[in-house]
């Protein structure tokens, strides 16, 4: 009886932790096709392929995981998973697109990720706890998904820093050569080319090429802004669509666009170095009450020793 229970016991909880997982990822998948429902499908990157070949060249890891991805992306398909697809497609395209994957490829790369969490934290409780509570690497699956997902993000916020920096001299530049007589198309070539391996010179590198290939320029630059949902590219976006609507100097419009968003960026460090300031305040503090510890600590414990007498 000791014995069928000792292997009843674990056979139990692997079922009810199994259930629970089941049941997590059910109603996950369900969170995540109504928010997939509200997110507008992305147009493909023209350049995926340059990322594709650049990450080939520098990275020895993405030559030797590549086939393994493409693999498992080709596997994965028939299955059609467009939740995932969907949830990773804005995260990835603020990213930059890095590897030049497709969105399948880069659920391919999280369900890779997912696996080998769960083999590393199931052999890791194996070793640690005994193999008959290894089915607790199962926790595994989403965290290695959600580990990729977490990685596009953070790349994305730091996008967004460097692009933010470089707009006000981006705008500057362009306006400098629309005024000198070149055209938009000129100018937007002059910053892919100055702006090479930036995010910014990435992102104006697809528009230039969605234009070359017959796209109209305010149709591109929606485009880009749909990618990287940034104010300031928002901004950019409909000074262009604006001057190409109502005939307005388009050099003009940037020009007091990039007076703003210079303002504004003031404005931001301004804020920003006031938090610091009051952020610096609680290590001083603590500092401070550390020296006076040290300074009248032993008069406190002999008065809380001997009440008011010192002798």
């Amino acid at each position: 009886m000791n014995q069928t229970l000792r292997i009843a016991m674990p056979l139990g909880a692997s079922l009810v932790f199994g259930s629970a997982v089941v049941i997590v990822t059910y109603y996950s998948l369900r969170h995540l096709q109504k928010e997939s429902g509200l997110t507008p499908l992305l147009g493909t990157s023209m350049r995926r392929s340059d990322m594709r070949q650049r990450a080939l060249r520098d990275s020895f890891l993405f030559r030797w995981t590549l086939p393994i991805i493409l693999g498992l992306s080709a596997a994965l398909r028939p299955m059609n998973l467009h939740v995932l697809r969907n949830y990773v497609r804005v995260p990835y395209a603020q990213a930059g697109y890095p590897g030049g994957l497709e969105d399948d490829d880069v659920v391919a790369l999280g369900m890779l990720l997912a696996f080998l969490t769960t083999i590393v934290l199931g052999g890791s409780v194996a070793i640690l706890l005994g193999p008959l509570l290894a089915w607790i690497g199962l926790i595994g699956m989403p965290i290695g998904f959600l580990i990729l997902v977490s990685s596009l993000k953070s790349r994305a916020a730091a996008r967004e820093i460097l692009i933010l920096q470089a707009m006000p001299y981006m705008l500057d530049l362009i306006v400098l050569l629309l005024r000198a007589g070149t055209s938009l198309r000129i100018a937007l070539a002059r910053v892919v080319d100055d702006y090479r391996e930036h995010p910014i010179g990435e992102e104006f590198g697809q528009v230039l090429a969605e234009i070359d290939v017959g796209a109209s320029r305010p149709e591109a630059f929606k485009r880009l802004s749909d990618r990287l949902k940034i104010h300031d590219v928002n901004s950019l976006t409909d000074a262009i669509v604006q001057s190409e609507e109502l005939g307005w100097p388009l050099a003009d419009t940037l020009e007091r666009l990039a007076d703003r968003l210079s303002s504004e960026r003031v404005l931001r460090a301004q804020s920003r170095a006031g938090a610091a300031g009051v952020l610096v305040m609680i290590p001083s503090t603590l500092v401070l009450a550390a020296a006076l510890l040290m300074l009248f600590g032993p008069f406190i414990v002999k008065l809380m020793i001997n009440g008011t007498s010192f002798n």
